[in-house]
């Protein structure tokens, strides 16, 4: 039975028989695979010099349905198994060893979020969120459990909040936003179809949308307002979030507090409301 051909190996034997700009974007892959697989497709696009969609029509003349399926193959390929659990693990790590890297990611996830975010892009999604008719939280996978966890806080403001984690949920709630609606999007890579197809459609309604998204160049960007960048050595062609998500909450729970300052008082008395209607719910 022959062996299958690694993607390095397939990228060098069918170049030659792509166009000149999908040759140009295989010699470039070629040459980087550490470091492509860790780039979504607009920044990779922009360092080589070609347009996403050339990237897209070279992966699927290799057979892969698109840049994600040839990234996670080639990422098979040339990091360790252990890596696609948490990028610091090795096989031979006790529990002891196992936290201490757990939490060494979070801390180092945190500040380098705090070394790229926009503190005048925060301003401005308080802004928005502060006069929105009604806010929506998108995410899936990984993310939807961390739009769930912002719908919760930030329904205290009193403003109509809901999390969809639903991709046809997303796309019908979009279709029903109308100007002064906020959506905002958790998305670690910013490369899910279905949360920038949502996004497109809020974006005809003129509703503003919100990104959490990791501050890379990445196609989300495309239906942004504001884009509120997160920094983590998680790789972008892992399928589970980590260290990332970490960064995603810290974020969310900057932008409640920011909006809760904005009206103390309602903020405090809303607070008080919801403690006390849960208080009897506990022993």
């Amino acid at each position: 039975m022959p062996v299958a051909k690694t993607v390095i190996e397939r990228l060098v034997e069918e170049k030659s028989k792509l166009r000149s700009s999908e040759e140009k974007a295989a010699d470039y892959i070629i040459a980087h695979a550490r470091e492509v697989v860790n780039l979504p497709i607009t920044e990779l696009a922009a360092r080589i010099g070609v347009s996403e969609a050339t990237i897209v029509r070279m992966c699927q003349k290799l057979d892969f349905r698109g840049f994600q399926e040839l990234k996670i193959n080639l990422a098979m390929e040339i990091v360790s198994p252990i890596q696609a659990v948490h990028e610091e693990i090795s096989e031979d790590d006790d529990m002891e060893a196992v936290m201490q890297k757990v939490v060494t990611a979070y801390i180092t996830a945190l500040d380098n979020t705090l070394q790229v975010v926009s503190s005048s892009e925060l301003v401005r999604a308080v802004d928005y969120l502060s006069a929105a008719r009604s806010i929506q939280f998108y995410g899936v996978g990984g993310s939807g459990p961390v739009a769930q966890d912002a719908a919760h806080k930030f329904m205290k403001t009193g403003k109509p909040v809901v999390a969809y984690t639903d991709t046809h949920m997303q796309a019908m709630a979009a279709a029903l936003t109308e100007p002064g609606d906020v959506i905002v999007a958790i998305s670690h890579s910013g490369s899910s179809r279905d949360i920038i197809d949502a996004l497109t459609i809020a974006k005809s309604r003129g509703v503003t949308t919100i990104g959490i998204c990791h501050y890379a160049r990445a196609p989300i960007d495309k239906v942004l307002t504001i884009k509120l960048g997160t920094s983590s050595h998680e790789t972008l062609y892992r399928m589970e979030s980590t260290s990332s998500r970490i960064a995603q909450l810290a974020i969310i729970d900057a932008l409640f507090i920011g909006v809760c300052l904005r009206d103390p008082e309602k903020a405090v008395r809303n607070i008080r409301l919801t403690r006390e209607v849960i208080a009897p719910k506990r022993f």
